[in-house]
């Protein structure tokens, strides 16, 4: 899209590839030569990203680099490379506020010297916010991909009327999963507006063990399972764990055989959590791992994986936790209900109940060949949830934004 009166400078980036996988729908033909065409109108477009995710930002954009013609960052972070991409870096000075209002300008100006064919950004507050000034000031079509403080949390605040009307304004919105695109369109966003943007994870890494590889993949030597289950994310109220403390205390009462729990994350919840456990007697059965970057060998190490979470769109640790191998026990949040079906991938409780959530984990317990079977099947999630239908996803939105 190019606007009168501007000049387009001459900097570029890496050509793109083309998009790989597939569409992922159930009633196409998927092949690669399908995603591979739907990916064509972006190739020529040149694309600038407003972000300050940090090291997210190759999770989340680096399958948009892979089929856009070029891409342009402005981000707060820009030591986290994607390749291919071009950057234009915030000065690390000042406190972080200071930093957000220096990547506003640099935003516009970045709009102004260059032509873009969109903008795209992740989270309304600020980077939607930025994008839709850039749209103002210089007609680009924009994108927001809804995370879920979002929808979850601003949408029902005394502002809320304000952040629906902003929603409409983004020629594109991208969310995880059925769940979240339906809550759009009861906000008042057009449906041909909504695309489904996969919570991309690295298939690469995340994967079931070979068989007898005696190695893990970071080459460390791999033991027997040393948990039976774990239980990732945020010690925070809406992630719940105590709620999997709970659970783990009714499974003890109601069984005398012995079993391992892992808990990997941190978070104000923390003190809690551990009170909790030393007053169910559980720091025996119990271990707490931390934060952890790569919990990839925190998954090699159990069986399965237990969601406890108040709300959520759609956890990265459950994909993670699936193409591992790992068989889940998950309550129906979000859109989890569209990765898991109960029975065949994974167990999903009616609802958050603590008794509901130990008989998930007690029936794993006492049906092994059951449990492996499930995680088997759960790691076929593994096409879905790759770069490679990522890059797909972002072939639609920007043929959307083009649109």
């Amino acid at each position: 899209m190019s606007q009168d009166g501007r000049h387009r400078e001459t900097d570029t980036a890496s050509p793109a590839n083309g998009s790989r996988g597939s569409e992922g729908e159930a009633d196409e033909t998927d092949t690669a030569g399908t995603a591979a065409a739907d990916a064509t109108p972006a190739a020529d477009q040149r694309v600038l990203v407003v972000t300050g995710l940090g090291r997210k930002n190759r999770r989340h954009f680096g399958p948009l680099a892979e089929i856009a013609g070029e891409t342009t960052f402005v981000a707060l972070e820009p030591r986290y490379d994607v390749d291919g991409a071009r950057y234009v870096a915030v000065p690390d000075v000042g406190p972080r506020l200071v930093r957000l209002v220096v990547l506003f300008v640099l935003a516009l100006y970045e709009g102004f010297r260059n032509d873009y064919d969109a903008v795209v950004s992740i989270s309304l507050f600020p980077y939607g916010i930025y994008a839709l000034v850039l749209k103002a000031v210089y007609g680009y079509p924009t994108h927001l991909g809804v995370i879920g403080i979002d929808l979850d949390h601003h949408v029902d605040q005394w502002y809320g009327p304000v952040v629906r009307w902003l929603f409409g304004r983004f020629d594109a919105v991208s969310v995880p999963g059925t769940d979240h695109a339906e809550r759009l369109t009861h906000v008042g966003v057009s449906p041909d507006r909504i695309e489904i943007l996969t919570n991309a994870i690295d298939v690469d890494v995340y994967r079931p063990p070979e068989s007898g590889s005696g190695e893990d993949d970071d080459g460390s030597d791999v033991t027997d399972v040393e948990y039976d289950f774990v239980w990732v994310g945020r010690l925070s109220p809406e992630k719940d764990p105590l709620r999997f403390v709970a659970a783990l205390e009714v499974l003890a009462d109601g069984r005398e055989g012995e079993f391992r729990a892992l808990i990997v994350g941190d978070g104000p919840l923390r003190p809690a959590v551990v009170e909790a456990l030393e007053t169910a007697e559980l720091t025996d059965r119990v271990d707490m791992a931390g934060w952890v970057d790569d919990p990839v060998i925190c998954y090699r190490r159990a069986d399965c994986f237990v969601l406890t979470s108040e709300r959520d769109a759609l956890p990265l640790a459950l994909l993670e936790a699936m193409a591992t191998g790992l068989a889940p026990v998950v309550p129906p949040v979000g859109s989890v209900p569209d990765v898991v079906t109960d029975g065949e991938n994974g167990l999903l409780v009616a609802d958050r109940d603590v008794e509901s959530i130990a008989d998930g984990m007690a029936r794993y317990l006492d049906e092994p060949a059951f449990r492996r079977e499930l995680g088997r099947n759960a790691a076929g999630v593994r096409p879905d949830v790759s770069f490679e239908q990522a890059s797909v996803d972002w072939g639609r939105i920007l043929a959307t934004l083009e649109g």
